[in-house]
């Protein structure tokens, strides 16, 4: 039966946008002398362990069959793996705000896929104000991608880094049609992806160090607790509510709260097109998500 967009699920989906939105000025102070690849492993390797200590004081079940932990090998490895290591390599070559507006896509992405695994139709609504809040999100970073020389090769770590992320979508809804209920999957998950990112490091040979500094040690106390603990926790769980292309548009709203934060820490001024492609992005998300749904799965969050 179909269901109005709940109040719960609200709060998940403003969490969500909330934590992702900070985690972009917070991951920029961990840019030090410790490689970004070794602050991942410290951020997931430590989240995955709350997670999974919440998750065992819950009383959740944490036994799985090894096709369940394939299904979170997967998960880990395309949403906290792959998809970061591509991020950091495009952003030596191109700037967050493209990088930002390539991880929109992640909308058609999972519209396709959705289609392609999941057997699920996509309606006309929501690509409709896909399309919509897309165009905002450009009109939004126009500045940006004007101004800066275009490289083909940081696009497509952008690109290949969405995508990934969006096969790591698939595999969170997949895993809750099972009955898996949100905090063990992605403490399973994130740990999977922090031994994925361990075993990247040693093969590159990365030096393991850390910053006793206050301002890395405590964005990374951050990411840990709110974008890793709490965000994906929330994300992955309006991706089970909404289903995987309507949990993504969280991802059009990400770069906004960036950017309002943005303006105060860095002097960000928004032009009269990045207000107008705001006020159609939020549009787009507010005929997305006020139209009636099918609920994918319970999800226990």
């Amino acid at each position: 039966m179909k269901m109005p967009f709940s109040y719960a699920t609200a709060v998940l989906y403003i969490v969500t946008i909330i934590t992702g939105g900070t985690s972009w000025y917070a991951a920029k102070l961990q840019l030090t002398d410790v490689s970004p690849v070794i602050s991942l492993i410290y951020r997931f390797g430590c989240a995955s362990g709350l997670l999974l200590l919440i998750a065992a004081i819950s009383r959740e079940k944490l036994t799985y069959t090894w096709r369940d932990h394939l299904s979170f090998a997967s998960l880990g490895a395309c949403g906290f793996a792959v998809a970061f290591l591509l991020i950091y390599k495009a952003a030596a070559l191109i700037t967050t705000g493209l990088i930002a507006l390539t991880y929109s896509l992640v909308i058609l992405f999972n519209s396709v896929n959705t289609t392609l695994f999941l057997r699920q139709s996509t309606s006309r609504t929501v690509l409709v104000g896909a399309l919509v809040g897309l165009a905002g999100i450009i009109l939004v970073f126009s500045p940006e991608f004007f101004n800066n020389e275009w490289n083909w090769v940081g696009f497509g770590y952008a690109i290949s880094a969405t995508l990934a992320f969006s096969f790591a979508n698939i595999s969170a809804v997949q895993l809750q049609r099972k009955g898996i209920t949100v905090l063990p999957m992605t403490g399973i998950s994130m740990g999977y992806g922090a031994i994925f990112l361990l075993s990247y490091a040693l093969l590159t040979k990365q030096t393991f160090g850390f910053d006793p500094s206050p301002v890395y040690v405590a964005s990374l106390c951050y990411l840990i607790l709110f974008p890793s603990v709490i965000g994906y926790t929330t994300y992955f769980a309006v991706v089970g509510r909404l289903g995987a292309e309507r949990g993504a548009y969280t991802m059009l709203l990400v770069p906004l709260v960036a950017l309002a934060i943005s303006s105060v820490t860095e002097g960000y001024r928004p032009t009269i097109w990045a207000i107008i492609g705001t006020m159609m992005t939020l549009s787009g998300n507010y005929w997305v998500l006020t139209t009636k749904y099918q609920p994918v799965t319970k999800t226990n969050v």
